[in-house]
């Protein structure tokens, strides 16, 4: 979900100046920030010594915060609501502030929406540069697939958390899902100089080369694509669609028979040796491994085309005919997808679109997204 996608962790706490006493606000605050910086890392016994110094030195409210978040870190956001039902922050400013992000996490975990926005936005109100609100309201709309307030609140982020690799890495998935390939490459690439040695760096790398071969940058991909560590297959098919591009079809042969080798049913692999073998001329050898994509995948538009290429090349037109109706109709398919999700950018509080969306995964064999796009109706009925 989104919260992953951009590590929503906690606050900044630094962000949020505690006023409670001369004498032990600086304990309280350090007590604070170390239970935040604890529950971030999942280290539940520093952040309970944390909470019962705050208890210690007076600081009950912020100590029940603190509480609440370290249950919604745990799993138990139903009990960290209903602490925060007992907490009163009375007039002490920051800590409304601070219990306001506490409740819209934990809104934001049990999918309650309307309350989280309310909160959140509460927050904003009074700090427009809350990073930590911004953070979470671009996890929560996200998910809720309203992505042009999605994409200006994790622009916020990004902006205001200029160490945080995260925002960026989404805002890359989000203009690749919605096929804005520059824009995604720009997004990918900052989180890359933001961190570099980020955990999931692999994978970016390799959703930023699949980018730069949509754009037809197939050197530019292929440095991308050196840049990995280790390869999945994913990114070996995309080297080998790279070298096959720039002229290189025996290096990107081997790399194909290799990927097959330890992954016979790979679509990528599969319809790329496909490509080879009809460029060879080898067209009944191209059936072989086209049927084999079609198989598996049936819909696949590029695999069904190439499958009519290599049938007519054997001489067997009626069967290039079906196939190449068939992936007519996959495209016909995929470009009223393209053109709801542009109707579902447009129109954010529309849950009926979102519904048509799932309805149309299902038919495009895509039951995950069905699966995001139904949730992101019911969240959007939900805040009504």
């Amino acid at each position: 979900d989104g919260i992953r996608d951009i590590g929503v962790t906690g606050v900044q706490t630094c962000a949020l100046p505690i006023s409670r006493g001369a004498a032990t606000a600086p304990d309280a605050a350090a007590l604070l920030r170390t239970g935040w910086e604890a529950v971030d890392r999942q280290d539940a016994s520093v952040a309970r010594d944390a909470i019962r110094g705050l208890r210690a030195v007076g600081e009950g409210v912020k100590a029940s915060l603190l509480e609440s978040r370290l249950l919604v870190a745990r799993g138990f956001a139903a009990a960290a609501l209903d602490l925060l039902s007992h907490v009163d922050a009375g007039g002490d400013a920051a800590a409304v502030k601070l219990a306001l992000l506490v409740r819209g996490e934990t809104a934001y975990r049990l999918k309650m929406y309307p309350v989280a926005e309310r909160d959140l936005a509460a927050v904003l109100s009074a700090d427009p540069d809350a990073v930590d609100a911004h953070r979470l309201l671009g996890a929560m709309y996200y998910d809720a697939g309203v992505i042009p307030v999605a994409i200006r609140h994790l622009e916020e982020t990004a902006r205001l958390a200029p160490g945080d690799h995260r925002p960026s890495r989404l805002l890359g998935l989000i203009h690749n899902d919605y096929e804005r390939y520059d824009e995604a490459v720009g997004h990918y690439r900052e989180s890359l100089s933001r961190a570099p040695d980020q955990a999931d760096r692999d994978d970016v790398l390799t959703e930023l080369a699949a980018c730069e071969v949509k754009l037809r940058r197939h050197r530019e991909a292929l440095a991308t694509l050196g840049r990995i560590g280790t390869p999945g297959p994913a990114a070996e098919v995309l080297r080998a669609e790279c070298l096959l591009a720039i002229g290189e079809p025996r290096q990107a042969a081997a790399i194909v028979e290799r990927i097959l080798d330890g992954v016979p049913d790979d679509l990528g692999a599969l319809v790329l040796a496909g490509t080879i073998r009809l460029e060879e001329g080898d067209a009944v050898g191209a059936v072989t491994s086209l049927e084999r994509a079609v198989a598996g995948h049936p819909h696949d538009y590029v695999a069904r085309l190439r499958l009519a290429q290599a049938l007519a090349g054997c001489g067997r037109d009626d069967d290039a005919a079906r196939e190449r109706g068939e992936a007519e109709r996959i495209r016909a398919t995929r470009r009223a997808f393209a053109d709801l999700h542009q109707e579902a950018w447009d129109a954010p509080g529309d849950a009926d679109v979102r519904r048509r969306l799932a309805a149309m995964a299902g038919e495009l064999g895509r039951p995950d997204l069905a699966k995001v796009w139904l949730e992101a109706a019911a969240a959007i009925e939900a805040g009504r």
